[in-house]
């Protein structure tokens, strides 16, 4: 066997590291829209009063089309509110924004002015959407922008920009939006960077580094997932507790380096023989624990009588030296005890009776049944 060869990932952290994601994600969504909320109340607020002073001043049309937009702009945040759909919300406000920003370029708002609120919207549609989606929303509006300086003879465009406007805006407006793209690129590029960081931590805190193996930290909390799933759901689970034999004098006889190496390909052994649903944690030193969820007392006895018997007949060497390694388990299943507590105080005490009564040996002391192997009962 390749001694460094040990496998990187971990079933059950992978899980967890995926959950995070998925919080962090579920948390910018929910600050996002928070954000597009305020945007989307600021921005019928400005309407309702740009449009009541444009209709104040005569531009009845400029100020009915303004109270229009605001109307939309609260039906959007009352659909919201409603049906609690932020998909829409943001799809509709993002929409409804361009539309009122094409449409100030097109009558030119007040005093030609109106293509200026375009530079808002960069710096926006990268925000909400991201920079693929943003990119391409950006992209269309210039290209409806410059369909209108080009042809302003058509039927809803009501002003006129001199050229020289024409080439300083969409030469700006293209800067923004180069800018803007620079800067939600890196934001979003130190977001990721961040979580990976966080994840990397996250693992090294809850993997033993010689092992790869879960560590007694985090097969606590596996411990007090499986037995919450077996309060609410009556579903067993067993654990099984081994102890290499005579482990000091490995180290004694043959060095430390010579230890480590037996405890790595012990790991690799004992994560070879388990099923995909258990879960191997190295619980400190020379112990190992193993959770087995859906699995009774005789099913996990069966198990841990494999994995002696396995380990037994194992050539573990170094040098060129064949170790004999040895083990011995204590194993109890969950029907037994009221909390985790009593369930591995019993185990523990299992463990050491199977080593005074001279190692190499499960206890309980019940043979496996060749009908009931742990393997059939979960794939």
């Amino acid at each position: 066997m390749d001694f460094k060869r040990i496998e990187q990932d971990i079933q059950q952290p992978q899980v967890l590291s995926q959950s995070q994601f998925l919080e962090a994600s579920q948390k910018e969504e929910r600050r996002v829209l928070s954000v597009l909320r305020l945007l989307s109340a600021a921005a019928t607020v400005m309407l309702i009063l740009i449009g009541s002073k444009a209709y104040a001043v005569g531009h009845t049309f400029h100020g009915v089309a303004l109270y229009m937009f605001a109307i939309l702009m609260m039906l959007n945040h009352l659909h919201l509110i409603r049906k609690q759909n932020s998909s829409s919300f943001k799809q509709s406000f993002f929409f409804l924004v361009a539309i009122l920003f094409l449409y100030l370029t097109a009558t030119g708002g007040e005093s030609n002015t109106g293509p200026l609120w375009f530079y808002a919207f960069p710096p926006l549609a990268f925000y909400v959407f991201g920079l693929r989606i943003g990119l391409t929303g950006i992209v269309i509006c210039m290209l409806a922008v410059l369909v209108m300086f080009r042809f302003p003879d058509l039927p809803f465009v009501t002003t006129t920009y001199e050229v020289d406007f024409q080439i300083r805006f969409l030469a700006t407006l293209t800067f923004v939006s180069i800018f803007a793209y620079v800067l939600d690129s890196s934001r979003r590029t130190a977001r990721d960077e961040l979580m990976e960081m966080v994840e990397l931590y996250d693992r090294a805190a809850r993997t033993d580094e010689l092992t790869e193996l879960s560590n007694r930290r985090d097969m606590k909390a596996h411990l007090e997932s499986e037995f919450h799933r077996y309060q609410r759901h009556s579903r067993h689970f067993s654990v099984i507790l081994m102890d290499i034999d005579h482990f000091k004098h490995i180290n004694d006889n043959h060095g430390h380096d010579a230890g480590d190496i037996v405890l790595r390909e012990f790991a690799q052994l004992l994560k070879q023989l388990c099923r995909r649903i258990d879960i191997l944690s190295r619980w400190g030193g020379e112990e190992f624990l193993m959770l087995l969820p859906d699995t009774s007392l005789l099913q996990a006895l069966s198990m841990a009588e494999r994995l002696r018997d396995e380990v037994e007949m194992h050539d573990f060497m170094y040098r060129g030296t064949r170790i004999p390694v040895t083990m011995s388990a204590g194993v109890c299943s969950i029907s037994q005890f009221k909390d985790i507590s009593g369930l591995l105080k019993q185990t523990d005490i299992n463990l050491y009776e199977a080593k005074i009564n001279g190692r190499n040996r499960i206890i309980p002391a019940v043979k496996p049944t060749r009908t009931t192997p742990v393997q059939q009962t979960v794939s």
